[in-house]
C-alpha cells in the first residue's frame, strides 16, 4: 500500500484500519509541550487570549467529566464488594444468626445506600451539564437509587430480626429479593456508566476535531502574523488533546489499542516541533519543492495520527454494516494484523485440537464396547477441568487399544499362516465386528478440519516470505526456512492420510499421535527458525543505526557546502540503511509474541519509511539555500526525530528478541535437531549472539592476529616451493592454501577487516579451519607411508601427530558456550591463539613433507583419494578422523 494513500480524504476514519495508520511505535508523551515551547519561542503578540480561555474552559470542563467519571468507577467497585459479601451471606446463612452478626448487615445496607446516592449525584451532576443525556442519564440515576434503598430496607429487616430467619422449604427463597435488587442496581450503574463514558468519548472527539481544524488553518496560511496566530492556538488545543487521550490510553483495557493510543500521541508530540520549522521554511521559501515536501509530510502523518485516535477511542467501530459484518467473517490470523507467530500459534492449536479423545461407550452387554475417537475443538474448560471419571475413561480407552492391538496381532498372525490366497470376503465373515464403524464410533478429520489445517499451514508459509525474500537473510537460513516448510507440509500430510485409514483400521490411533506431535516439532521448528533469523538481522543493526545517524549528522556541513555529488552519494548509502532497518521491523513484526510489541514494531516500520527519506529532502533544501536560518533548523529537528526513531528500532528490537529468547528457553518441548543451524557450535545449547568487537578489543587481540600473520606468511613461502610440482593433483598444497586463506581472513577480523564481521563469524571459519586440518592430516598421513624410515620420517610424524590434538584443542574452544561480552573477547583471544598454534605445527608439516618429496622423489597425485579408501586402516591417525566426522558435513554445508 502506498504510505501516502493511508485514508481517505475528508473520509470517515473510523472505517479505516489501524494497521494502516502510520503513527509510530512506542510510548506516549503530552503531545503538546512541543507546541507551547514553539509558541513561546515565536509568538510576539498577544490578543487571542479569548481563543486560548476557549481551549482553556474546554480542558476544564473535560477534566470535570474525567475526574466525576473515575469518581462513579471507585463508588461503584466498593459498592459491588458490599453487595457480594451480602449476597455471599445470604446464601450461607444459617437458621441460627448472632444478633452482632445482624447488626452488620444492617450497617452494610446503610453504606451501599450511601454509596449509591454518592454516585447517583455524581451522575446528575454529569446529566445536567451534559442535556443531550440528561434525561437518559436520570432515569437509570433514579433506578439506582430505588434498588440501593431497597437493599438498606432488606438489611434493616434482617437487624430487627434477633433470630435471624425463619426456616422456609426452599432456601433460595431467602436470598431472592436480595439478589433481585442487586441485579437492578448493578444493571442501573452500568447504565450510568456508559452514559458517563460517553460523555468522556465525545469531549474526546471534540478535542481532536478542534486540533484538525486548527491544523487545516496552519496549511492554509500565506503569512508569519496569521502563522503565529494559528499556532499559537493550536498549540493549546495540543496540551488539552494530550491531556484527554493519556487518561483514555490509562482507562483502555485492550492492549492493541493501548498500544496504538500511545503510538498515535508519541507521532503528535514529535511532529509538533517539526511542523513548526518546516512550516517556517515554506514560508519563507515558497518557491522550494524540497521545503514544501517536509511540511506536507508532517501535515500528513498528524493527520493520521489524529485518524488512529478517531479510531481507537471509537473501537473500531465502522461505519457501514457491511463492514463489520466483513470484519467479523475475517478471523484474526487470516486478518492483514496477522503474524507469522500467530499464524504458527494457530496452527498449532488446530493440531492440537485434533488429538483423538477416546470414550467408553456400553453397548448393553460386558463383551460388547467401543470407543469414539472425537476429532475436533475440546469442550471449553475441558484443560483445565479434570474429574476422576475421565481419568477412568482415559485409562480405559488405553486398555481398549492395547486390546485392538493383541487381536490385530492374531489376525495377522492367522493370515500369515493361513497364506494370502484367502478371499477377502471370508477375512471380512471372519471380524464381522470390524465391518461397523458406527458401532466403533471412529469419526475422523472432517472435511471442514482438513481445509483448515491446510489453509492455516498455507499462511504460515505465506508469512514466512518476509524472511526468505529478504536480501539481508543469510543463504543458510533462507534454505532452513523452506526446509522447514516443506517438512511441515510433508508431516501434515502423513497426519491426513493416517486419519484416512483409521477408516478401515480402529488402532490406527497410535500412528495418528505420533504424527501429530511430528507435525508440532515441525511447527516449534520453523518458529525457532524465524526468531534466528531476525536475530542474525539484528545483530547488523548497531552498525547501521551508528552509520546512519552519523550521516544525518554530516549532511548539515555537506549541504552548507553545495557538495551535490557526494550529497548524492549520502543519500545513497542513507536510503540503504534504511531499507535494512526496514527489513529489520518488519521481521521483527512476524516474530513479535505481544500484541504492545507488534503494534510498535509495525509503527516504528511506517514512520522510518516515512520520515527517514525526509532528512535527506531537508538537506535538499538547505543546500538549495544554504544561508536560511530556517532551512537550518529544519534539517537539525528532522536529524533529531532520526535520532529518536533509532532509539525506538533500537529498543524495539532489545525487547522483542529477548523475549522470543526467553520464550525459546522455558519452552518445554524438545528441539529437533535434524537440521543445520548457522549459530549453533557441537553441543552449545544456547545461540551465539552475534557482536562486533570496538576499537579497544581490536587492539588487545591485535599482537596474536600479528603473530598469526606471520606465521601465515610463512606457510606461504613454504607452499610456494611446490610450484614445481603439479599443483592440480598436490592435495597437501590445496589444502595448506586453503588453510592460510582462513588465517588470513582471521587475522583481518583482529584489524577490523575483512569479510569476517562477526564474532559468529570468526568462530565459524575457526570451525572449518579445524576441518580443513582434520583433512590435511589424513593426506599427509597417507604420504607419510611412501616416505622411507629414518631420520626424516620420524620428523615428519612428531610434527604430525601433534595436529589432532591442536584440532581437538581449537575445536573445543569454539564449542565453549560463552555469556555476555567480556567472556565473549576472552573466547575470541583464545580461538586465535589456538589457530595460531594449529597453523605453527601445520607450517612444520608442511615443510617436513617438501623436505621429504625432494630427497625421495616422491609422488603426490591421488592422495586424497588412498586416505579416503585407507583411513579405515590407520589406527595412527584415528582421532583425527573422528574429529573429521562433523567436520566433513560442515564442509558440505558451506558449500551449499
Amino acid at each position: 500500500m502506498d504510505d501516502t494513500s493511508y485514508f481517505k480524504s475528508g473520509g470517515a476514519s473510523g472505517a479505516v484500519s489501524a494497521d494502516e495508520i502510520g503513527a509510530s511505535g512506542g510510548g506516549g508523551g503530552n503531545a503538546g509541550s512541543g507546541g507551547a515551547s514553539g509558541v513561546g519561542s515565536s509568538a510576539g503578540t498577544g490578543g487571542h487570549s479569548s481563543e486560548r480561555d476557549r481551549c482553556a474552559s474546554h480542558g476544564s470542563a473535560s477534566g470535570n467529566i474525567r475526574r466525576r467519571s473515575t469518581s462513579n468507577s471507585s463508588v461503584n467497585r466498593r459498592t459491588l464488594s458490599k453487595i457480594s459479601n451480602l449476597v455471599q451471606h445470604r446464601s450461607e446463612q444459617q437458621h441460627h444468626t448472632s444478633e452482632r452478626t445482624m447488626r452488620a448487615i444492617g450497617r452494610v445496607g446503610q453504606a451501599v445506600n450511601l454509596a449509591v446516592e454518592r454516585f447517583v449525584t455524581v451522575g446528575e451532576t454529569i446529566a445536567d451539564d451534559n442535556p443531550e443525556i440528561k434525561q437518559d442519564m436520570y432515569d437509570a440515576c433514579k433506578e439506582a437509587r430505588a434498588a440501593g434503598s431497597s437493599i438498606e430496607r432488606l438489611c434493616d429487616i434482617a437487624a430487627t430480626d434477633p433470630v435471624g430467619y425463619s426456616p422456609r422449604p426452599n432456601p433460595i427463597d431467602d436470598r431472592g429479593p436480595m439478589i433481585r435488587a442487586a441485579r437492578t442496581l448493578l444493571s442501573s450503574v452500568t447504565r450510568v456508566l456508559l452514559l458517563a463514558d460517553i460523555v468522556v468519548v465525545k469531549q474526546l472527539l471534540l478535542a481532536k476535531d478542534r486540533v484538525a481544524r486548527t491544523l487545516s488553518r496552519l496549511e492554509s496560511v500565506a503569512n508569519f502574523t496569521e502563522f503565529v496566530k494559528a499556532f499559537s492556538v493550536f498549540g493549546a488545543e495540543m496540551v488539552e488533546l494530550a491531556h484527554v487521550t493519556g487518561n483514555r490510553q490509562n482507562d483502555l483495557k485492550d492492549e492493541r489499542r493501548r498500544a496504538q493510543m500511545s503510538s498515535a500521541r508519541q507521532v503528535l508530540e514529535r511532529s509538533t516541533m517539526m511542523l513548526l520549522t518546516s512550516s517556517r521554511t515554506c514560508l519563507r521559501h515558497p518557491e522550494c519543492p524540497h521545503s514544501k515536501e517536509n511540511r506536507d509530510t508532517v501535515f500528513c502523518q498528524m493527520r493520521r495520527a489524529m485518524d488512529l485516535i478517531h479510531y481507537v477511542v471509537k473501537d473500531g467501530i465502522l461505519e457501514t454494516a457491511s463492514e463489520r459484518n466483513a470484519l467479523r467473517q475475517v478471523p484474526e490470523w487470516d486478518s492483514e494484523r496477522a503474524t507469522a507467530f500467530t499464524c504458527l500459534r494457530h496452527f498449532s492449536r488446530l493440531i492440537e485440537m485434533s488429538r483423538p479423545d477416546y470414550e467408553r461407550r456400553s453397548a448393553g452387554s460386558k463383551t460388547s464396547s467401543s470407543m469414539t475417537a472425537a476429532v475436533g475443538p475440546p469442550p471449553l474448560g475441558a484443560k483445565d477441568c479434570v474429574s476422576p471419571t475421565a481419568v477412568r475413561d482415559k485409562e480405559t480407552g488405553i486398555e481398549y487399544r492395547r486390546e485392538l492391538t493383541r487381536r490385530n496381532s492374531e489376525r495377522d498372525r492367522d493370515r500369515n499362516s493361513i497364506g494370502h490366497s484367502r478371499e477377502y470376503s471370508t477375512r471380512e465373515r471372519e471380524f464381522p465386528k470390524y465391518d461397523n464403524k458406527s458401532e466403533l464410533g471412529i469419526s475422523i478429520f472432517s472435511s471442514d478440519t482438513r481445509e483448515q489445517l491446510l489453509a492455516a499451514l498455507d499462511k504460515v508459509c505465506e508469512k514466512t516470505q518476509d524472511f526468505t525474500d529478504s536480501a539481508y537473510t543469510s543463504h543458510d537460513y533462507r534454505e532452513n526456512i523452506l526446509l522447514l516448510c516443506d517438512r511441515a507440509k510433508l508431516e501434515l500430510n502423513q497426519l491426513m492420510r493416517i486419519a484416512v485409514s483409521m477408516e478401515q483400521y480402529p488402532n490406527a490411533s497410535y500412528d495418528i499421535e505420533s504424527a501429530i506431535e511430528s507435525v508440532l516439532t515441525a511447527a516449534h521448528d520453523l518458529t525457532t527458525q524465524l526468531t534466528l533469523t531476525a536475530q542474525d538481522q539484528s545483530a547488523e543493526l548497531s552498525h547501521i543505526i551508528k552509520a546512519g545517524i552519523d550521516i544525518a549528522n554530516s549532511l548539515r556541513n555537506i549541504a552548507l557546502n553545495q557538495e551535490i555529488d557526494r550529497l548524492q552519494e549520502c543519500a545513497d548509502r542513507f536510503h540503504e540503511h534504511i531499507d535494512h532497518i526496514l527489513e529489520v521491523c518488519k521481521l521483527l513484526r512476524q516474530i513479535a509474541l505481544t500484541e504492545t510489541l507488534q503494534v510498535q514494531a509495525k509503527f516504528t516500520e511506517i514512520n522510518v519509511r516515512i520520515y527517514g527519506p525526509q532528512v535527506i529532502t531537508a538537506a535538499r533544501a538547505l543546500t538549495s539555500h544554504p544561508e536560511s536560518k530556517h532551512a537550518k533548523d529544519n534539517l537539525e529537528v528532522f536529524v533529531d526525530m532520526w535520532q529518536w526513531l533509532s532509539t525506538d528500532v533500537t529498543t524495539i528490537t532489545k525487547e522483542v528478541i529477548d523475549l522470543a529468547q526467553t520464550t525459546n528457553k522455558t519452552d518445554k518441548t524438545t528441539e529437533y535437531l535434524s537440521l543445520p543451524r548457522p549459530g549453533k557450535h557441537g553441543t552449545t545449547s544456547k545461540p551465539l549472539k552475534p557482536t562486533r568487537l570496538d576499537s579497544e578489543e581490536q587492539e588487545k587481540i591485535a599482537k596474536t592476529g600479528l603473530e598469526m600473520k606471520m606465521v601465515t606468511n610463512e606457510m606461504d613461502a613454504e607452499t610456494d616451493k611446490w610450484n614445481g610440482a603439479s599443483e592440480e593433483n598436490n592435495d597437501i598444497v590445496k589444502r595448506a592454501k586453503n588453510m592460510s586463506a582462513m588465517a588470513f581472513s582471521m587475522y583481518q577480523f583482529t584489524k577490523g577487516e575483512g569479510t569476517l564481521r562477526t564474532t559468529q563469524d570468526l568462530f565459524t571459519q575457526a570451525e572449518y579451519f579445524a576441518e580443513e586440518a582434520n583433512r590435511l592430516y589424513k593426506v599427509v598421513r597417507q604420504f607419510s607411508y611412501q616416505v622411507p624410515a629414518g631420520a626424516p620420517k620420524k620428523e615428519l610424524l612428531d610434527h604430525l601427530d601433534k595436529v589432532p590434538t591442536y584440532v581437538q584443542t581449537l575445536q573445543f574452544t569454539v564449542k565453549d558456550p560463552t555469556v555476555g561480552k567480556a567472556a565473549t573477547f576472552v573466547k575470541v583471544d583464545h580461538v586465535i591463539q589456538e589457530t595460531k598454534n594449529l597453523m605453527n605445527v601445520i607450517s612444520k608439516v608442511v615443510s617436513t613433507c617438501f623436505d621429504c618429496a625432494n630427497k625421495y622423489k616422491l609422488d603426490f597425485s591421488g592422495l586424497a583419494g588412498r586416505a579416503a579408501s585407507g583411513g579405515a586402516r590407520d589406527e595412527d591417525g584415528s582421532s583425527g578422523l573422528q574429529g573429521d566426522s562433523k567436520g566433513s558435513t560442515t564442509s558440505t554445508e558451506a558449500s551449499m
